[in-house]
């Protein structure tokens, strides 16, 4: 279905020059002249697009952390990268968990210039173990990161100037028996630890987590423990998009791959819908096999992806920074 990817770009801040001006008038200096910002426009993200993501990305099978499953899934997420065009690479690495030493791949791609802004484009792509041979994590995690594989599609056509766009594909989100230190958030935790390490934390504009984004029946609800002012600029882009009625904050926390950004003092967001289900505020598709690419919607994945490019491009545009 790559036929129904469509592309286009915003310039924002072009000037008309001197329409009723004399034509003696000297022409501007080109050299002294503010360049162009140009940027993703919200409506090159085609939901139909990515279910076809979600589709192929379901075909590599189970991906439990620490499985062959999660190392082909790792591999696909790379080689959709690279087909992309965009530099990308595997950080594996090695912990100890409740189910003995695993290893863990984390897929990160980058766009845009390094060295100074950036921004983190999150999704872990892994699956709960344990719960039974026909289990596909179509929304949790296939909805996200086939929505993130579109995102970086789209954005590829049209990289930031100064900031530098990280995609990055978590591994070994799911605990294996209880979140702990050494039980979930594996992938986003490490991330976090390499970004604060090598002093790049304090460039973090910020870090935009998704994770199930599918449902037909979209309730996006912001937990608590989330950076006010992103709250504020993903509310400020829902309505821009004419969906707001489709966001809300609650006032409870969840755990999630936001959670070591947000503790190391990053600026970080989790866009999440956790009432998954057969009926509104149920949540009974979850961790189990109903969790099928039939329960998700299109429509949703399109308005939660041209959402994240408007947020996106107003932390693009954002000069001074989110609060942290």
């Amino acid at each position: 279905m790559t036929g129904l990817r469509y592309w286009q770009v915003v310039a924002v801040g072009l000037g008309l020059p001197g329409l009723f001006c004399s034509c003696r008038q000297s022409p501007p200096d080109i050299a002294t002249s503010p360049p162009s910002i140009v940027r993703a426009a919200p409506a090159s993200l085609n939901g139909l697009a990515v279910i076809e993501q979600v589709r192929r990305f379901l075909e590599v099978g189970p991906r439990d952390a620490g499985t062959p499953g999660a190392g082909r899934a790792a591999g696909y997420l790379l080689g959709e990268l690279q087909r992309l065009g965009i530099r990308a690479e595997i950080d594996e690495f090695k912990e100890v968990t409740p189910a003995g030493r695993k290893v863990f791949r984390n897929v990160i791609g980058r766009i845009g210039r390094s060295g100074g802004k950036i921004i983190v484009l999150g999704s872990h792509y892994d699956t709960k173990s344990g719960i039974g041979a026909k289990f596909q994590g179509a929304n949790d995690s296939g909805s996200s990161t086939g929505l993130l594989l579109e995102l970086a599609a789209v954005l590829k056509t049209v990289p930031p100037q100064e900031t530098e766009i990280m995609f990055a594909f978590f591994d070994g989100e799911e605990c294996n028996v209880s979140y702990s230190r050494n039980d979930g958030l594996h992938g986003s935790r490490r991330l976090a630890q390499m970004l604060v390490e090598s002093g790049a934390s304090g460039n973090v504009a910020g870090v935009i987590v998704l994770d199930m984004v599918g449902d037909r029946d979209l309730t996006i609800c912001i937990p608590h423990n989330s950076t006010p002012g992103l709250c504020s600029a993903v509310f400020a882009a829902a309505h821009e998009e004419g969906v707001r009625s489709k966001f809300s904050q609650s006032r409870s926390e969840v755990l999630d791959d936001h959670v070591p950004f947000f503790n190391a003092g990053m600026p970080a967001l989790d866009i999440i819908d956790f009432s998954y289900g057969s009926a509104p505020e149920l949540n009974d598709y979850w961790h189990t096999e109903a969790d099928t690419i039939d329960k998700l919607s299109a429509k949703s994945l399109e308005e939660v992806g041209r959402v994240t490019i408007r947020l996106l491009n107003n932390l693009l545009e954002n000069k001074k920074g989110v609060a942290r």
